[in-house]
């Protein structure tokens, strides 16, 4: 029975997207280097092929079967760090930042996957350092830094036509948090609907993504209902809430139905507004999150007036 290699899948997806080599390896590797990878003449490393395989939209996890013993456990270390880092516990990040910085400190210079290594560690201590107290000019300073790693061109604000890695889009998304915290309103929007456009233009599977892309459009939502764009922004809500409805995402899903009732109220839509806002507490209940719960039943009766 013949065998299907890890480089035979790479480049069969990259053909059947109409991807050239140089489109899909900017940043991660070489073409030449991909060209060996495809050929069955190079075995990636661990972030090389993590890369390559998210920028194709190829399901999360496929590649950890090709991974050796010491590639798996740098692996699993940063999905704890994920975690972490998602639940907010950011002592515990911050002891896992330090083990995965430790584990690749013997990596070679030259190795391709040690600047997407530290390209992901550069981002986890900036939102480490943020939740101790860092400036927002120090927290974008260091997300720059992390982009730039893998795309050096980046501007701040345009994506251009480059393919995305699913960490790439985590840090755009912030680095436009950072825009709005600073009160670059306006970049942190542009940024995030290029982003936004991106996502709905390349096929993109798996968790990870499919949690990306309903934070973009919470994030968008929010912005432009304090910006006035009340319309706008209801028509984001709705289309992030279908989204979380139909790929069971919950984690995004209670603060859409919170902005879209937000968005009503300003519209003078008052009812429909008082019943978006208690599906929004009601998911917060049922998630065991009482406090957002609390939130937004005062969020709701001191900007609206409107009791819950």
């Amino acid at each position: 029975m013949a065998s299907y290699t890890i480089g035979e899948l790479i480049r069969d997806a990259r053909e059947r997207l109409h991807y050239s080599q140089e489109e899909l390896c900017y940043g991660i590797c070489t073409p030449s280097t991909l060209s060996r990878i495809e050929n069955g003449l190079q075995t990636p490393g661990r972030k090389t092929l993590e890369g390559l395989m998210q920028r194709l939209g190829v399901a999360d996890r496929i590649y950890y079967f090709y991974l050796n013993l010491e590639e798996r456990e740098r692996y699993e270390l940063e999905q704890q760090l994920t975690r972490c880092l998602g639940n907010r516990d950011f002592e515990q990040a911050e002891q896992l930042a330090a083990s995965m910085e430790a584990g690749i400190r013997n990596l070679p210079v030259n190795s391709v996957s040690l600047k997407m290594e530290r390209q992901y560690l550069a981002f986890a201590r900036a939102l480490i350092e943020k939740e101790k107290g860092r400036t927002a000019e120090w927290v974008l300073h260091e997300l720059l830094h992390a982009i730039h790693l893998t795309i050096p061109e980046f501007d701040g604000i345009h994506i251009y036509s480059r393919l995305l890695t699913y960490h790439e889009i985590a840090i755009l998304n912030s680095i436009g948090c950072a825009y709005h915290s600073l009160g670059k309103v306006l970049d942190g929007i542009r940024l995030l609907y290029g982003l936004k456009e991106y996502v709905e233009c390349h096929t993109m599977h798996g968790d990870e993504i499919s949690s990306k892309y309903p934070m973009i459009l919470q994030n968008l939502s929010s912005w432009l209902g304090q910006e006035g764009m009340h319309k706008d922004a209801l028509e984001l809500c709705q289309a992030g809430i279908d989204y979380c409805i139909k790929y069971g995402k919950l984690h995004t899903f209670p603060m859409l139905l919170c902005n879209k009732a937000c968005a009503l109220a300003a519209l003078e839509q008052y009812d429909m507004s008082k019943d978006f806002f208690n599906q929004s507490i009601a998911v917060f209940q049922a998630t065991n999150q009482q406090e957002h719960a609390e939130q937004v039943r005062s969020y709701a009766m001191i900007h609206y007036g409107i009791i819950l």
